[in-house]
């Protein structure tokens, strides 16, 4: 799906929660992973965003939104 130029991410569901990553441009080929992440039943919880590292930049958009996915589903893991 597209809006404006850009795709928008689906959210996916790991472990009973809702993932989805939005990594963010830093200029011409350097994007910052970022992902939001929350429990998607029951829970009162806000959502969690989970950002990059410095060292986690990387220059396409999709290999940094693989990173993001991967940090949330760390997080996720890391609460059950």
């Amino acid at each position: 799906m597209k809006r404006g130029g850009l795709k928008l991410a689906e959210w996916v569901t790991y472990k009973n929660h809702k993932i989805k990553a939005c990594s963010q441009p830093l200029g011409t080929d350097r994007w910052t992973p970022k992902a939001l992440a929350w429990l998607s039943t029951g829970s009162r919880e806000p959502m969690k965003t989970l950002q990059g590292e410095s060292h986690e930049i990387s220059n396409t958009e999709k290999k940094a939104n693989e990173i993001a996915l991967q940090k949330a589903k760390k997080w996720v893991d890391q609460r059950q």
